[in-house]
């Protein structure tokens, strides 16, 4: 009984006390990185001309893809599950509105949500790979939403040369 009350505890914790701290970790994280973008002006055209659009990135790049937005009104997929909870909680400071679903849990209703933001404006981010994979293989979630909403899909990609680890030993 300790043990389930110490979890809970934890877990409380972590949901309140963690996402202000993860947006500040973000926030660092991102200013020690050395950003070189793309053919971001198809994407701020399509912002000048009014355009929606469905951002489409691969789920191990989730974290800096907030950077990546082009846009003031992004809603993005989150699972149910408590990791999506404690992302959730850290993109709203980023004001990201997250539409809570997945492929295994609330996903027809997720997506009727998404259809529902994105005619109120939203542009969509999606991690089409989610967090059980297959690792780099797009679910049918991101089509089915593009086909239904008339949104087109953007790839969105982040690409590291160098790393450096803080602590030795450390896995990426």
């Amino acid at each position: 009984m300790a043990k389930s009350f110490m979890r809970r505890l934890k877990e409380k914790l972590m949901v309140t006390a963690g996402p202000p701290i993860g947006a500040v970790l973000l926030r660092i994280l991102y200013a020690t990185l050395r950003v070189r973008t793309i053919d971001k002006e198809r994407l701020e055209a399509y912002k000048r001309e009014g355009k929606q659009y469905i951002m489409a990135f691969w789920h191990g790049s989730l974290l800096v893809m907030v950077f990546a937005y082009v846009g003031s009104r992004l809603t993005f997929l989150v699972s149910w599950h408590r990791d999506g909870e404690l992302v959730t909680r850290v993109m709203k400071y980023f004001g990201i509105n997250p539409t809570r679903g997945s492929t295994t849990r609330g996903g027809m209703k997720a997506l009727r949500m998404l259809l529902k933001k994105a005619k109120q404006g939203y542009d969509i981010a999606f991690t089409p790979d989610g967090p059980r994979g297959p690792l780099r293989e797009a679910q049918v979630g991101v089509v089915q939403t593009a086909r239904l909403s008339g949104l087109p899909i953007v790839p969105f990609a982040v690409a590291a040369r160098k790393k450096k680890r803080l602590l030795p030993g450390m896995s990426s």
